[in-house]
């Protein structure tokens, strides 16, 4: 399973639960949070397998400051790529749930 799949199941179990999309998305800084490794293996690990347009971007984007370590701006490029990753599967949910609906 990718991780998008895991997100679009997460999503579709907290809608479940009775969330709403609007709220889910407005928490999704929540749920990022939870798709980031907290070990050092696993932050490189995943930092090398994302695709290499976010390396750096972290930082750029978010603000990375002067003294930080080399895991701690892993995990901010990390935060940017399942950010997307995250808004994809949330439309992915909103679009298959206008084909239920409609």
């Amino acid at each position: 399973m990718t991780i998008v799949e895991q997100m679009v199941d997460e999503i579709r179990t907290e809608l479940a639960n009775g969330e709403e999309l609007d709220d889910i998305r407005d928490r999704a800084g929540e749920y990022v949070d939870g798709y980031l490794p907290v070990y050092y293996n696993r932050i490189v690990q995943e930092w090398q397998e994302m695709p290499s347009e976010y390396n750096d971007r972290g930082s750029a984007e978010l603000g990375g400051q002067q003294g930080q370590g080399i895991y701690d701006l892993m995990s901010l490029d990390l935060y940017v790529y399942y950010s997307e990753l995250f808004e994809e599967a949330l439309t992915e949910v909103e679009e298959s749930l206008e084909v239920e609906n409609a």
